[in-house]
């Protein structure tokens, strides 16, 4: 098969640019699940760049699951899980140009909805793994991956009840890209009981199946985290006229 890649200039952690050129083909479907990935020495050689390089990147991507090595056979492309999906998406968000408050904006027009939606098809199940990371949120009230999990989680359990599958890849994706600010809002020690508070709304609601109430708890919630992470970023500068303005 020929291969669809172009030598790269040689840099600092040269394995991760190689990463990223494989990455991009298999997530674009220029390679599929089950195509073998061409010998080391065949892609040091399209690549321009050192075996060792190549073994590196080999090592990363199968890591990241996205190929499989068989010792005597080859390196093969892995079938696309959501986690792939996920991880695709992210990269293609995360742009300069993409605030906090462009995925928070997002999260408000996506996670409304999907409150509703979860009231009206949970199960049982749902609200006990709901319940279960409201109990973790509530025991991790400082700033700990932890508390900063069971929250993403809860949220994403949301999206699970909804059953529609689309929705669990979206809101994830901005539950994964949001989840550095969260740590930041963490630190607030203060927010932290007004949030558990949102969220005990959210889930009563939504075990009761009241869709509208879920929604409303859903968007006080949010405008709630919208007007910290508005406090985080600090008042608009002010224009200060010089002297010879004055």
């Amino acid at each position: 098969m020929s291969v669809p890649f172009d030598p790269i200039r040689p840099k600092e952690r040269l394995f991760q640019e190689i990463v990223e050129h494989v990455q991009a083909q298999i997530l674009s479907g220029e390679l599929k699940p089950g195509d073998r990935i061409p010998a080391e020495r065949e892609l040091a050689t399209h690549f321009g760049v050192s075996r060792a390089a190549v073994r590196e990147a080999i090592k990363s991507l199968a890591e990241k699951g996205l190929v499989e090595v068989h010792v005597g056979r080859g390196t093969f492309v892995a079938t696309l899980t959501t986690d792939h999906v996920v991880e695709s998406m992210s990269l293609l968000l995360r742009d300069a140009r993409n605030t906090p408050e462009h995925l928070q904006e997002a999260r408000e027009i996506l996670e409304v909805p999907i409150a509703r939606l979860a009231a009206q098809h949970r199960t049982a199940e749902h609200i006990e793994r709901l319940r279960a990371h409201m109990r973790t949120m509530e025991a991790q009230q400082h700033l700990t991956r932890a508390f900063i999990d069971a929250d993403g989680d809860f949220h994403y359990e949301l999206a699970r009840a909804t059953g529609n599958p689309v929705l669990e890849i979206v809101s994830r994706t901005l539950l994964t890209m949001l989840r550095s600010e969260r740590v930041f809002m963490v630190g607030f020690r203060d927010e932290i009981g007004g949030a558990i508070r949102s969220h005990a709304e959210i889930v009563a609601a939504v075990e009761r199946q009241d869709a509208e109430a879920a929604g409303t708890a859903m968007a006080t919630h949010l405008g709630h985290v919208s007007a910290v992470l508005r406090s985080l970023r600090g008042p608009a500068p002010v224009a200060v006229a010089t002297s010879a303005q004055a």
